[in-house]
């Protein structure tokens, strides 16, 4: 039944019972303010992620061949770790034993560090299949979800093993052009950012593809990397419309920072890689103007 007609019925049965009519209150309305800006020393910073105790944010700082450590809230940088080990690394993730995983892109690799703090120390190298990983997440069980972007590929890791692997050049359900981001959701289901097709990928377990997000109500323009919180909210850095979008559990679009033209100021990127949400607060890499940014974000559900 179309919501029109739904709406009659209601107002019909109300009359007859004799009872008042009322909806429900609008939801708060979903709004970003712009907080604070990093000094321009970054180059070409991708994406980013908060330690487990959320005290410090580390950044894939892909010019630099290396991973920086901020402080979350100042935006400070405290230290840099990987220089002379890393080439051209574009994502950065937390596994279960709290080890810091880095897409390693220029070394066809995935580079495990073990952090303390700011300081972190190589301790293994996984690279079995993978060919520029751009994007990277662990399960719970331990596997390691690898977005194989110079492959069209997804990889699922055991170690230095291959559990699962799946996709090829295409546009079809399962296949990728250049795929970059991957997260884990609560259920366990793989979300991996497909831009050149303009879409985000959902896929169970073993990578075969369940569901799709993208299309005219989304209107993604290489949507690179992204982050799903513990709420399900999904937060997309959409890079060639120099935005960031932010769609509820229903994957329906409720608020959009960004004006949708280069730039850079309060709300105006420059090609946005990266994002990390938590609470009420975003981080952003403004990739090409070289900083990271913090919005607060209210009217979140």
């Amino acid at each position: 039944m179309d919501p029109i007609t739904t709406r009659l019925l209601r107002v019909l049965l109300c009359a007859v019972l004799g009872i008042g009519l009322s909806w429900p209150a609008a939801a708060e309305p979903v709004t970003a303010t712009f907080e604070r800006a990093s000094a321009e020393t970054f180059d070409r910073p991708h994406d980013l992620v908060l330690s487990p105790d959320g005290g410090l944010l580390y950044v894939a700082d892909l010019g630099h061949d290396a991973v920086k450590v901020l402080d979350p809230q100042t935006l400070e940088t405290l230290a840099t770790f990987g220089t002379r080990e890393l080439d051209s690394p574009h994502d950065v993730a937390f596994d279960g034993a709290g080890r810091l995983l880095v897409a390693d892109t220029g070394n066809d690799r995935i580079a495990v560090y073990k952090v303390a703090g700011t300081e972190g120390q190589l301790v293994a190298s996984w690279g079995a299949g993978l060919s520029g990983p751009e994007g990277v997440a662990a399960a719970p069980d331990g596997l390691v979800y690898v977005a194989n972007a110079a492959g069209h590929k997804v990889v699922a890791l055991s170690g230095d093993k291959i559990a699962f692997e799946a996709g090829s050049r295409g546009a079809g359900p399962g296949q990728y052009a250049r795929p970059h981001d991957i997260a884990l959701d609560g259920q366990g289901r793989v979300y991996v950012a497909d831009p050149g097709n303009n879409r985000i990928q959902v896929l169970d377990r073993e990578l075969k593809p369940l569901a799709s997000i993208g299309g005219p109500a989304h209107d993604f323009n290489e949507p690179k990397y992204f982050d799903l919180d513990d709420r399900d909210l999904l937060v997309i850095a959409d890079e060639y419309h120099h935005q960031i979008k932010i769609l509820d559990r229903e994957r329906r679009r409720i608020a959009v920072i960004g004006s949708g033209q280069r730039g850079k100021g309060e709300n105006r990127f420059n090609q946005p890689e990266g994002v990390e949400l938590a609470g009420e607060h975003l981080w952003i890499s403004d990739t090409q103007n070289d900083r990271i940014l913090r919005y607060r974000i209210t009217g979140l559900k």
